[in-house]
């Protein structure tokens, strides 16, 4: 069983090659050209934000060049997506006009569900935050905006939210914006009969979540017990490693690869091309070990052999469905999650 991790910062792809400052200013307005006050601006899956003023003006500095994403939203409006090249220092963008959100009508399902919401927010609450979302009280502030629904004909737990999800997440100080676009956890039905009667178990299978985020600090001051706890949820995550990889530094910090149960050279199955803004990576197996540290054991495995992805600066890989990911990496959700430009100021 895998679990197949897509964080959306991934339709997302960022780099990094200027060290100057940039300033990106524009200003929001909704379809009457009345301006938006305190819309959301941010470079997704980051702590680079800001908010628009009594006149929908924003200014936003960011300190290295980035292809990430900016998002701008406002509650009751459709989000807008923009691809932001950071060729000067100062970007002026043109105006950016919001759309209002149109509710939608109530859906109608041919399906009952059968599942009670004490049920499907469980496992909501498990593959979104994480199996030890409760040992680190972790929480989703909003969470009645949730909607969940179990649809029997492919056993698959759907979820939605018309509005960003408010994580709180004390464990590493932060209080993250998830604005949900996708969620799903697949289940294996099992039928059987005890006591000569009909039973039916749901075993989880594979698990998907996709979205934009913005991550805030908790506290002005970051305690130094949260800053150990970031930096143990950072070494050995996915984003380390692909740092690793692309930088040929696994070794130095503590990976080993593992094929057919053998430890291999490190970069036997991976050949690897740096360019200027990306690093190209063939994967030469279908299915590899990676150890960290001898003892946290995770696995990455592909659809074909070769596989081709790309490492950008900050660690991304892309495309986002290349690989899957398993073990203790295929376990990563929101509750070890770190914003993409961690350790990297």
């Amino acid at each position: 069983m895998y679990k197949k991790i897509i964080f959306l910062f991934s339709f997302l792809f960022y780099s990094y090659f200027i060290f100057a400052q940039h300033t990106i200013q524009g200003k929001v307005v909704d379809e009457s050209q009345q301006p938006i006050e305190s819309a959301n601006i941010y470079f997704d899956g980051t702590t680079f934000g800001t908010v628009t003023n009594s006149q929908g003006k924003f200014s936003l500095q960011i300190d290295k060049a980035t292809q990430a994403p900016l998002i701008i939203s406002s509650l009751g409006y459709n989000s807008v997506i923009k691809e932001i090249s950071l060729d000067k220092e100062i970007i002026i963008l043109e105006t950016i006009v919001l759309k209002e959100g149109v509710s939608d009508l109530e859906e109608v399902f041919i399906e009952n569900d059968p599942w009670p919401r004490k049920r499907k927010i469980a496992y909501f609450r498990k593959w979104f935050l994480g199996e030890d979302h409760k040992d680190k009280k972790i929480k989703i502030l909003n969470e009645d905006d949730v909607k969940l629904r179990f649809i029997p004909s492919t056993n698959t737990l759907v979820a939605t939210s018309k509005i960003p999800l408010r994580v709180q997440n004390k464990y590493l100080g932060y209080l993250i914006e998830y604005d949900l676009i996708d969620f799903e956890v697949v289940f294996r039905k099992i039928v059987y009969t005890k006591d000569g009667r009909r039973q039916t178990h749901y075993n989880e299978h594979s698990s998907y979540f996709a979205g934009t985020s913005f991550f805030k600090e908790l506290k002005d001051k970051t305690k130094h017990k949260i800053i150990e706890r970031r930096d143990k949820a950072y070494v050995g995550s996915i984003l380390h490693f692909m740092r690793s990889l692309a930088s040929k530094k696994l070794v130095e910090n503590k990976y080993k690869i593992v094929y057919d149960k053998n430890e291999v050279l490190p970069y036997r199955f991976f050949k690897i091309t740096e360019d200027t803004d990306l690093t190209t990576v063939d994967i030469l197996a279908d299915k590899i070990i990676v150890l960290y540290d001898g003892f946290d054991q995770s696995f990455i495995q592909v659809d074909k052999n070769p596989t081709t992805f790309y490492i950008d600066a900050y660690g991304n890989f892309s495309p986002i469905n290349s690989l899957y990911f398993g073990g203790e990496m295929g376990k990563e959700k929101m509750s070890s999650l770190l914003p993409l430009n961690y350790k990297l100021k």
